[in-house]
C-alpha cells in the first residue's frame, strides 16, 4: 500500500515503512502505482485527475462536524481521533477539537516559519532565527522574544482546552517541549490514512 499526502507545498509518500518528499512534477513516476491520496493542491488535482490506479481518500473519511471548508488533510487527520486537541504543525499550523467523536472546529494559525517571516518583513533588527525558551522563562534578547512571540499565543489556545493534545508535521517537535500532556508522532495523518483505506478497503 502506497500512501500519499499533497499539501501547499509538494507531496509526501509513505509506504509503510520510510516517508520521503516528491514535488509535483515527481509525481508522473507514480502513475501506474496503486496510490490512495489526499490533496489540498490544485496544481497537483490537475496532474493527478487522470491517474486511474489512484484513489481520493477524502470522500470516505466519516467526520461528524459543523465546519464549513474544513480541509480533506483535516479531516481526515480529525477522524483518526476520539477526543483531544489535534495539532497539525506544517507551513500553517491547524489546531482542531475533537470530543465525544465529534469535531467542534478549530483555527489556522502561521506555520513558524511564516511567523518568522513576518517579524522580518518588519524590521531587519528582527531578522534572527527564533531561539525558544522553557516555559516561564523571560526572554533576554531578540531571537528568545521573537521565539516567544511565535509560540505563546498559540500555546495559551492548546492549554486552554485542558485536553490531551495530539501533535503531527515538521515543527511539531518544537511544540511537544511545551505542552505537557502531549504526544508527537509525525505519522498521524498516514496512519489515519491507513485507518481509512484499509476500513474501507480501497487500495
Amino acid at each position: 500500500m502506497l500512501l500519499c499526502d499533497i499539501g501547499n507545498s509538494g507531496a509526501k509518500f509513505f509506504d509503510g515503512v520510510r516517508v520521503w518528499k516528491e514535488s509535483l512534477l515527481g509525481l508522473e513516476k507514480y502513475r501506474n502505482r496503486q496510490v490512495c491520496y489526499v490533496n489540498v493542491n490544485l496544481r497537483a488535482h490537475a496532474i493527478i485527475k487522470n491517474f486511474a490506479k489512484w484513489v481520493d481518500i477524502a470522500p470516505h473519511a466519516e467526520l461528524e462536524s459543523d465546519y464549513e471548508g474544513l480541509g480533506v488533510d483535516r479531516k481526515v487527520l480529525c477522524s483518526y481521533f476520539t477526543d483531544g486537541v489535534i495539532v497539525d504543525a506544517g507551513s500553517a499550523i491547524t489546531v482542531d477539537i475533537m470530543e465525544q467523536g465529534k469535531h467542534l472546529g478549530g483555527y489556522i494559525y502561521p506555520g513558524i516559519k511564516a511567523m518568522h517571516k513576518a517579524y522580518t518583513s518588519i524590521s531587519k533588527a528582527l531578522d534572527k532565527e527564533p531561539e525558544f525558551l522553557p516555559p516561564k522563562k523571560i526572554a533576554r534578547n531578540t531571537a528568545q522574544a521573537i521565539g516567544y512571540g511565535v509560540l505563546a499565543p498559540l500555546l495559551c489556545d492548546i492549554k486552554s482546552w485542558n485536553k490531551r493534545v495530539y501533535i503531527t508535521g515538521g515543527s511539531g517537535k518544537i511544540l511537544r517541549h511545551f505542552l505537557r500532556n502531549a504526544t508527537y508522532d509525525r505519522l498521524y495523518l498516514f496512519k489515519a490514512m491507513k485507518s481509512i483505506v484499509q476500513r474501507k478497503k480501497l487500495c
